[in-house]
Order: C-alpha cells, then sequence, then structure tokens
C-alpha cells in the first residue's frame, strides 16, 4: 500500500472522512494521528486544526522538519501517517529517484514562488554579485531560476524550462551569485543574503 502525503489546507476534513481508518497504522486506530509538516506555515495551518481533530477524537501529533529530505523518508518508513509540506511535482520526483512508494492524497491550494528581501526595495537596483539564495531541490530551484531569468538577471540554456540548474545559467552581466539552500529555511536565510526565491506560502 502506497504511504499517502498530505498536499492540502483541508486536512481536518481528510482525517474526519477516511484518513485515519484507511492508513492502517496502529497510532491512526487509537486516534493518533501524526503528521509532519515544515514549520511555516504547514505546522501553523496544522495547529489551527489541532481543536477541530480534537472534538472528534483525534489526536493531531505534528512533527516539524527544517528539510524536505526527512519527512518523506520518516513516512516512507512508516514513522508519520503523513505529510504536510510539499507540492505534488516535488513529491513524484522524491519517490521516483528513491523508488519510494508515496502518494499525494489530495491536493488543494498552489504554491506560487516570490522574490523576498530585507535589503532591496526595488528589484532593478540589485547590486552586482548580489547573492540570491533559492531551494536547493530540482523542483523548486529550477522554478526559482526561471523566476530569475525572466525579471532579466540571466539567461538560461534554451530549452531547460524550469528544470534548470546554476550550471544551465549562460549570461550572467551583474554576476549574481546563486545560494542553493534547503527550502524550508530560505526565509531564515534572508539576513545573510540580498534576496531570496521563496516559495509564497
Amino acid at each position: 500500500m502506497k504511504r499517502r502525503s498530505i498536499i492540502s489546507l483541508c486536512i481536518c476534513a481528510i482525517a474526519a472522512g477516511g484518513l485515519l481508518t484507511g492508513c492502517g497504522e496502529e497510532d491512526t486506530q487509537s486516534g493518533i494521528l501524526k503528521v509532519g509538516a515544515s514549520p511555516v506555515p504547514h505546522a501553523d495551518i496544522l495547529k489551527a486544526a489541532q481543536p477541530v481533530l480534537a472534538k472528534e477524537g483525534v489526536k493531531l501529533e505534528i512533527i516539524e522538519f527544517t528539510d524536505y529530505v526527512q519527512p518523506n523518508m520518516a513516512l516512507a518508513d512508516k514513522e508519520l501517517d503523513a505529510n504536510f509540506f510539499q507540492h505534488k511535482p516535488y513529491l513524484d520526483n522524491f519517490a521516483k529517484e528513491r523508488k519510494l512508494q508515496l502518494e499525494s492524497l489530495v491536493a488543494v491550494h498552489i504554491e506560487p514562488m516570490g522574490v523576498y528581501s530585507k535589503k532591496v526595495k526595488d528589484i532593478k537596483s540589485v547590486a552586482d554579485a548580489a547573492k540570491v539564495a533559492i531551494p536547493n531541490d530540482p523542483t523548486n530551484g529550477g522554478r526559482a531560476l526561471k523566476i530569475l531569468a525572466d525579471a532579466g538577471f540571466f539567461t538560461l540554456k534554451d530549452g531547460v524550462g524550469v528544470n534548470g540548474t546554476p550550471a544551465d545559467i549562460i549570461n550572467n552581466p551583474k554576476q549574481i551569485q546563486i545560494v542553493e539552500m534547503e527550502a524550508a529555511v530560505l526565509p531564515r536565510a534572508l539576513d545573510d543574503v540580498d534576496f531570496a526565491v521563496i516559495n509564497s506560502n
């Protein structure tokens, strides 16, 4: 049976509507639902769901992760009943690369990306050799590079689309420095870089 990854704002309805009996785990059968999540916003969303689930007799246990690898590994190892932190392209790529039986239970919200900074007020005023943080996973990193390319910072090799890597940058007149980081820690890195491309949760 495939393990299930929640990519939804509707965990309350999911849990009440069948996830608890569908997982087949001892914890869920006893009324405990263990869900892994990135701290912001997913863990915060789950915390809001805790009292709602408690009224249904479900104890929601939230396990926070600061990277995008361990929540899926913990799910595959049956240490979690579900997780809540990723979009479907990332999940599909992760499962394929590691040959894991993971699947999305439901997808509801879209996680767009945006450019954030504590130092730069106008994207047109970015200094030469600026440090830009992007996610270090293939699906989000490629999306971030395309955003930067579309904004005119550099050019990517023809045809790479959202699958580009820093090695695909072929014209970088401002000598923008790409810093790859775990997606979950990008908001905390804003003090250390000029700006960052972050899933806009």
